[in-house]
């Protein structure tokens, strides 16, 4: 009889030792993943910020792009009946539009990158 209460006590010592082992283990886990939540906090909102920024700054480049197709263009149609498909001016006004457009397009994506961010943030 005394053999079998040594194997039981020895056995609820083991269970015992092992049970706080997890207990460790859990919660070292948990501090782990509570730190990437953390992380990862931090890391979008320096990537809504970066994005932000970029936004800003194609923002104000396609204002000024822009500006600059507006101005071309006005003479161009002023001078129309002395210009040809491949005048100079011409030339140049088509630049702009690829420019603006090109610059439009970025803008869109910055913009979406944005968004993006932003709903991930709000979660």
């Amino acid at each position: 009889m005394r053999p079998l209460l040594l194997i039981i006590m020895c056995s609820a010592l083991v269970l015992t030792g092992c049970h706080s082992n997890l207990k460790k283990e859990n919660e070292a886990l948990r501090d782990e993943i509570d730190a990437r939540r953390e992380h990862l906090a931090a890391s979008l909102q320096d990537s809504l910020a970066s994005a932000r920024q970029q936004l800003a700054l194609t923002d104000s480049l396609l204002n000024h792009a822009k500006r600059k197709h507006d101005e071309q263009h006005n003479w161009v149609m002023s001078h129309a009946s002395q210009l040809n498909e491949q005048s100079e001016e011409v030339l140049r006004l088509n630049q702009l539009r690829a420019q603006r457009d090109s610059l439009q397009v970025e803008f869109e994506k910055q913009a979406q990158k944005v968004k993006f961010y932003l709903s991930k943030v709000e979660k």
